[in-house]
């Protein structure tokens, strides 16, 4: 879904940690040229359905921190100079272990990508609010309806999708912290649309027959 990363390479070079992933082969090898020797990135090559999942349990029994070097001026590089590279570090970054985005950026079938946020955090549940100060992500994701003048038929559509993929009901405050965004009209009859929503608790917790353990 990252494709050659219009998402995932602006947010890391604002210093965002990012795992970008595309199951297209020349769309990942632009992504990482694309990327070049950016810290913050980190792009993959596989099955969204399984990345979503992996990459959270990656991401939540990894450590590591971001070393920040100073930039070695061209002159530098071209004359050699040694001592250029091997300046202190400016920076030293602890990247987190919770995702705080999910960017679903295939609106032909992205929605059916939501199954696999079921379960995700099981057991986890200790590492989020209200026990810490850390939310649940925010899910970001992308897809096609028809188009009217107020978009509610669309909206009431696109909801009713997300609580199908999800098997849940969401409750009155996090419908109301819903958003569905217009994007852009892609046909005489035909919109693209952005679905903004926190993983609700009981879906990121929930027990399931896929979680192992």
């Amino acid at each position: 879904m990252a494709g050659v990363g219009p998402f995932a390479l602006p947010a890391a070079k604002k210093k965002v940690c990012v795992w970008a992933n595309d199951l297209n082969p020349e769309s990942y090898k632009s992504l990482v040229a694309n990327a070049g020797r950016n810290k913050f990135i980190r792009a993959s090559c596989e099955d969204g359905h399984s990345f979503i999942r992996a990459s959270a349990s990656l991401l939540l029994n990894s450590n590591r921190q971001i070393t920040l070097h100073p930039k070695v001026s061209r002159t530098a590089r071209t004359t050699g100079n040694q001592k250029a590279f091997h300046q202190a570090p400016t920076e030293i970054l602890n990247k987190p272990r919770i995702f705080s985005h999910y960017v679903l950026n295939l609106p032909a079938s992205a929605l059916t990508f939501l199954p696999s946020f079921i379960g995700l955090y099981t057991g986890h549940h200790h590492l989020f609010s209200p026990h810490t100060e850390v939310k649940l992500p925010l899910i970001h994701v992308y897809c096609f309806s028809t188009k009217s003048d107020d978009n509610k038929a669309e909206e009431a559509k696109i909801c009713g999708e997300i609580r199908k993929q999800l098997e849940y009901e969401f409750t009155g405050t996090e419908t109301a912290e819903m958003e569905i965004w217009d994007v852009r009209d892609v046909a005489p009859q035909k919109r693209m649309f952005c679905a903004s929503f926190r993983l609700p608790a009981e879906v990121a917790f929930r027990k399931t027959k896929t979680v192992d353990g």
